[in-house]
């Protein structure tokens, strides 16, 4: 693997990057995927699991420029994340977790430090066409595409891109007409919302935090009782409460 910077002085743009400890630390041998997440951490997929980068920038600049291997608790035993899977593809949500494709075990969903494992989809346990992951790719909707040795398929993701305002703030589906059993997403966002859903008379029925600029709720109480047909209202501030607003949904019979 190498680094370049063409806007370094002559000499000091290009480094290789190799699998030994104080030249780069890469795991494996092959490097199949390359991310550079919300925070700015350089994420790699490889034969052999994952390494990050914590501080891209000091790449070419200092002689401390190992990749970290993120160690993971699965059932009582510590393990470097996803060692024994070949790493193929690397995508990040508008709520900065990790979507990894893998060579023959499907699509992983990482938390956004990769220290929780939030799904993990295969061809038994979901729609899937296949373990063989070649590519995964995220619109700005939060719609994850996954490119598999038998063709493509779309999953709806709960985090979409954060706004920067509350400007656009929109629920759909929106009216909800009362048979509907699906999610109901509040879209347009600011990252890490904090969302409270009270029923007319402002009492609190619901409560979540956006994942980037969309936050869901499934019309269920905090008890899991259906939300009866009626306006709700959605009352959001962004993460310091220095900007708030307040949205609508009607349920309908």
């Amino acid at each position: 693997m190498a680094v370049y910077d063409e806007t370094n002085p002559p000499g000091d743009q290009l480094r290789l990057l190799r699998s030994e400890s104080g030249v780069g630390n890469i795991p494996g041998t092959n490097v199949f995927s390359i991310a550079q997440d919300l925070d700015g951490e350089v994420w790699i997929g490889t034969d052999e699991g994952i390494g990050i980068f914590y501080s891209p920038s000091t790449l070419l600049t200092s002689n401390d420029y190992d990749a970290v291997r993120p160690l993971v608790d699965f059932d009582g035993y510590v393990q470097y994340l996803l060692e024994t899977e070949v790493v193929t593809a690397i995508a990040v949500d508008g709520d900065n977790r990790k979507w990894i494709g893998t060579e023959r075990s499907g699509v992983f969903l990482l938390s956004a430090d990769g220290s929780e494992q939030i799904y993990h989809f295969t061809e038994d346990n979901s729609p899937l066409f296949s373990n063989q992951v070649i590519d995964i790719a995220i619109n700005a909707d939060g719609e994850v595409f996954m490119a598999t040795a038998s063709g493509i398929i779309a999953f709806k993701g709960s985090a979409s891109e954060p706004s920067e305002t509350f400007s656009d703030v929109y629920a759909y589906p929106n009216p909800v007409k009362d048979g509907y059993d699906g999610w109901i997403a509040v879209k347009g966002l600011m990252k890490d919302s904090d969302i409270r859903i009270t029923d007319i008379n402002g009492v609190l029925i619901y409560a979540t935090r956006s994942e980037g600029g969309q936050a869901v709720w499934n019309g269920r109480n905090f008890d899991g009782r259906k939300a009866r047909p009626g306006v709700y209202l959605v009352f959001a501030s962004n993460e310091d409460g220095s900007e708030k607003m307040v949205t609508k949904i009607l349920i309908i019979d």
